[in-house]
């Protein structure tokens, strides 16, 4: 008889399983939040600092569309604030933020 082969493991990361490592810890308290892998990205992008189109975001992170990221992102309490911008051609456009401090500490979100 012929064994079956197995298939080759896949990267947590990838694979939808959580090794502690999509765990968001928000202002060292207990509370923990689970971040899927683009969410995690998304939130670490915005970390850095600055203001940042959608297409901003998309070209870094290669991502299609991290809108849907960045609603789920809020969803689970994370800061974020937008600012509508005017274009050069007479549209508009929002760059995404997350609120800090004057101490560089991510601002707390009050639940609505």
């Amino acid at each position: 008889m012929k064994q079956k082969e197995q298939a080759p493991g896949t990267r947590s990361e990838y694979a939808g399983a959580n090794n502690g490592t999509g765990k968001y810890t928000q202002f060292g308290n207990d509370v923990q939040i689970s971040f899927g892998y683009h969410q995690r990205r998304v939130y670490n992008f915005l970390l850095q600092g600055g203001c940042h189109s959608v297409a901003d975001i998309s070209a870094a992170l290669r991502l299609s569309d991290p809108r849907s990221s960045i609603r789920d992102l809020r969803a689970k309490g994370v800061p974020i604030a937008d600012v509508w911008c005017d274009s050069e051609h007479g549209g508009r456009f929002k760059r995404y933020f997350i609120q800090q401090d004057n101490a560089g500490k991510e601002a707390q979100r009050w639940p609505r």
